[in-house]
C-alpha cells in the first residue's frame, strides 16, 4: 500500500472514530438526564412534606455535558429542572449531579440533595 492510500485510510478511520465518540457522548448525556429525572422523582416522592412535585422545566431547562472519558465510562454532569410544593411554599429549582455512564449502566456519582428539609 502506498503512502497516499495509507494516509487516506488513516484519515477515514479518524473521522469515523470522532463521529463514534460524538454518538457515544450524546447517548451518555441522554441516559444521564433520564437517570437524573428518575432520581429527582424518587427523592421528591419520598419527602414527607412535599404535596406535589414535577420535573418539567420552570426556570431552566435540562442540560448535560461529558466532562471526562475513561475505561470506567463517560462522566456526565447533569442539570435538571424540578419544582415542588409543601403546605407552606412552592419552589422551583435545578439539580446539579454527576453520573458515570458505561455500556451497561448509569451510576449516580454525587450531587446536591433536592427538596425541602422537612
Amino acid at each position: 500500500m502506498d503512502r497516499r492510500a495509507a494516509f487516506s485510510l488513516l484519515l477515514i478511520f479518524l473521522v469515523v472514530a470522532a463521529g463514534t465518540v460524538f454518538v457515544f457522548d450524546r447517548e451518555a448525556q441522554r441516559r444521564a438526564i433520564a437517570a437524573e429525572e428518575t432520581r429527582l422523582q424518587t427523592e421528591l416522592a419520598a419527602s414527607e412534606c412535599v404535596t406535589t412535585y414535577g420535573t418539567s422545566a420552570t426556570v431552566s431547562g435540562e442540560s448535560a455535558s461529558v466532562v471526562a472519558r475513561s475505561l470506567d465510562g463517560w462522566t456526565v454532569r447533569v442539570s435538571h429542572p424540578y419544582w415542588y410544593s409543601t403546605d407552606r411554599l412552592h419552589a422551583d429549582g435545578s439539580s446539579e449531579s454527576v453520573y458515570v455512564v458505561d455500556v451497561e449502566s448509569v451510576q449516580y456519582a454525587g450531587g446536591e440533595p433536592v427538596g425541602p428539609a422537612c
